[in-house]
């Protein structure tokens, strides 16, 4: 196939042109002929002619003929020759003339030859006449067929350039159609040429890996067939609607594997091109992106630890709910852990998340079809019920509490759990979401101040009260950040016999308040436990720590012993990670020695951690820090434990210290927990010493320091200041 052919066309005119041009040929080859013969014909006659002259003027140039009838013969035939060979008349003259004038008189010969020469030389001049017109006839042909091949030549190369431009253009053509062809039928995206039918009449290379069949038999067979059944009818719909411009299309394709597959395409109708002729699909796979896609929705809506929905999937399908309630009851379960930071503190935040995961597993055997079970965070659960009310919210509670109260065995330990439940329906209309939400929130913590291991209904008589706890929390943090802490200080008495002995101040204990902006000065026990519960504790208790040491420092006075300060510490600063260092941090950035430093840690807490808080004790105590137990003696077990603990100093609770004077077995309990602290060699120390007879029999008892309201309340740093001046005044006048 040619060029040509394969773009469709023909050279125009081809055999005409060839035509023309042998037959110009041929015509330029005649003239060239003509020429020739003319240029022969007018020349041969003259040269003749001038031949028979020039004979006959050598015959007359003889001077004196020796025959004159001879030579006038022979002039006569020379006359009739000129006469034969077309010569003019007047030629033919002089020559006869000349052959009359032989037997004349001298004179008429001479004339007679005279006459002759000049008709010589007359002949010599129209032969030389002749050649000169050959000559330029000659050229001028030479000139005009040079000229005119050359014209013609150029055409030639003209056209044959055009030819080879337009062989050269189709050549390309058809190598870019070769290659277009190839790449489309190895292209990835996946090209389909449908009928009217929806049969698939043509299809890319790339068609066998999208459809999981061979090319050759999807050929001839109903797309929609391998579409999966959901998908099918609006595709159908468009190839039936055939729109003239492009259409996005979707669908799912059945594979003969098994798998479902995502497409996305264009759908072109090209029934009109002659080159097509069809309804075609330009699709791709386009199943990994929509399988990623899926992905990260869940985990946008799930909780990546437990898999239940999270805060923000709970919101929008309890708004959701609330929409289409109608009249329909519905009821928000809201359920939080008890005393889950213990777990984290003592057994590491591991086993903690691998609790949380056991509770969302024991959540989702509790929840019904339809019920919607989230984690809203940290070790917060809710659950939200709908077409149920409070009864039916409480026999859901009440499977909560069944099943969370198994045991639970992490890192080698058996544990049992509990949690506080808030329940809260809609009790009006127009209550959003986020409202339903904060009342079951509400309804919660009212199940913690109950004792934990409850279950709380929402009402709104206890909504303010519920609030304002909530609302302390909130303040507590803006507290931290804005400095609205503030310590006192307790003074730690020596004990000694005497009223009249001026007390000697031993050190202080350090203890947070809280300058609330509206509230006033608030105690510990007004913000201590939303503390650990919310985990400001571990802030909170830093800027305790290092405030307290700056503190001692201030405290000391030139010439006197140095005062040491004790902090409380809590269970979930231990376990924290860097305690250790942030302790020697503090030491540092306030220049007190550690032998000034006691840090104060709960019997109970001591005993719930001692795993965990017992190394980090014995780090501290090395540093030359003094560890106290706190409250000692409300622990169950305290003194099988107290042999192996790093602890310098037994602080008796207050509970004791009560009932020491006028209570003999209470005053036995006291008077034990002395001794056993000086038979282990341990500094002992009596909280809450209200009167003078108690510090008395305390004295009595062994017991080294004392603290409470005898001596002082907790004061400001420049009133504390003011105890020890008092008493070093006191001894420099005793």
């Amino acid at each position: 196939m040619t060029p040509h052919e394969a773009a469709g066309t023909k050279p125009k005119g081809s055999p005409w042109r060839i035509l023309v041009t042998v037959l110009g040929t041929l015509a330029v080859i005649g003239v060239e002929f003509v020429l020739l013969y003319g240029v022969y014909s007018r020349a041969t006659p003259v040269a003749a002619q001038r031949a028979v002259v020039a004979e006959a003027v050598g015959q007359l140039s003889v001077a004196m003929p020796v025959d004159a009838a001879a030579l006038a013969a022979s002039l006569d035939q020379a006359s009739a020759r000129l006469a034969d060979l077309g010569a003019p008349a007047d030629q033919v003259a002089v020559v006869a003339a000349a052959g009359a004038a032989v037997q004349g008189p001298p004179g008429v010969l001479n004339e007679a030859r005279l006459a002759v020469t000049d008709l010589d030389a007359e002949l010599a001049d129209h032969a030389a006449s002749l050649d000169v017109q050959a000559i330029v006839a000659y050229v001028s042909m030479l000139v005009i067929a040079s000229v005119g091949w050359m014209v013609w030549f150029r055409r030639l190369v003209g056209r044959h350039r055009r030819l080879q431009a337009e062989v050269t253009e189709q050549a390309a053509l058809v190598a870019s159609e070769g290659r277009l062809a190839s790449l489309v039928r190895r292209s990835a995206d996946v090209i389909v040429v449908l009928g009217t039918d929806g049969r698939v009449g043509y299809a890319t290379d790339s068609a066998a890996g999208l459809f999981d069949v061979p090319v050759a038999e999807l050929l001839g067979t109903p797309i929609h067939d391998r579409v999966l059944r959901a998908d099918a009818e609006p595709l159908v719909a468009l190839l039936d609607a055939r729109p003239e411009a492009d259409a996005e299309v979707g669908f799912r394709l059945v594979r003969a594997d098994g798998r479902t597959v995502h497409v996305e395409g264009v759908f072109t109708n090209l029934l009109d091109d002659p080159g097509v002729g069809g309804l075609v699909l330009t699709l791709r796979d386009v199943t990994t992106r929509v399988e990623l896609e899926t992905q990260l929705t869940h985990q946008a809506l799930h909780d990546p630890l437990t898999g239940l929905s999270n805060r923000r999937l709970f919101g929008d399908r309890l708004d959701h709910a609330l929409r289409r309630r109608g009249t329909r009851e519905l009821t928000v379960v809201l359920c939080d852990l008890d005393d889950f930071k213990d777990v984290n503190d003592r057994l590491g935040h591991a086993a903690g998340d691998q609790l949380l995961v056991e509770v969302a597993a024991r959540l989702r055997t509790v929840a019904r079809e339809g019920d919607t079970v989230a984690r809203l965070g940290g070790d917060e659960f809710a659950l939200l019920l709908e077409d149920t009310g409070i009864e039916g919210a409480r026999e859901v509670a009440d499977r909560i509490h069944d099943w969370l109260s198994r045991p639970v065995t992490l890192e080698g330990e058996t544990l049992l759990i509990s949690a506080s439940v808030g329940l809260a329906d809609v009790l009006a209309e127009g209550v959003t979401g986020e409202e339903l939400l904060q009342h079951a929130d509400v309804a919660m913590y009212l199940a913690k101040d109950g004792g934990k291991h409850s279950t709380a209904v929402y009402e709104a008589s206890l909504h303010s009260a519920a609030l304002e706890r909530l609302q302390l929390r909130a303040d507590l943090q803006r507290a931290l950040d804005v400095g609205e802490l503030v310590l006192h200080f307790q003074p730690t008495i020596t004990l000694g016999p005497g009223e009249d002995t001026a007390p000697t101040v031993h050190g202080f204990e350090a203890l947070v308040r809280w300058q609330h902006p509206e509230r006033g000065l608030l105690a510990p026990y007004h913000f201590i436990p939303l503390a650990e519960d919310s985990g400001l504790i571990v802030p909170l208790g830093t800027w305790v720590l290092q405030e307290a040491c700056r503190a001692a420092v201030a405290l000391q006075q030139p010439g006197r012993p140095h005062v040491a300060m004790s902090v409380n510490v809590a269970v979930a600063q231990l376990a924290a990670p860097g305690f250790v260092e942030l302790v020697q941090a503090a030491l540092a950035d306030s220049g007190l020695a550690p032998q000034q430093l006691v840090l104060e840690i709960t019997e109970t807490a001591v005993l719930a951690g001692a795993d965990v808080v017992a190394p980090l004790l014995a780090q501290l105590r090395a540093m030359g820090i003094r560890i106290a137990i706190d409250d000692f003696g409300t622990g169950y077990s305290s003194l099988s434990y107290l042999r192996d603990l790093p602890v310098d100093i037994l602080k008796v609770d207050k509970s004791f210290v009560d009932h020491v004077v006028g209570d003999e077995q209470g005053a036995s309990l006291a008077e034990a927990i002395i001794a056993m602290g000086q038979s282990l060699h341990l500094t002992t120390v009596a909280e809450g010493v209200e009167d003078r007879d108690q510090a008395d029999w305390l004295t009595s008892a062994g017991a080294t320091y004392g603290q409470g309201y005898l001596w002082s309340r907790p004061v400001p740093l420049v009133q504390a200041a003011a105890l020890l001046s008092a008493r070093a005044e006191a001894v420099r006048t005793s």
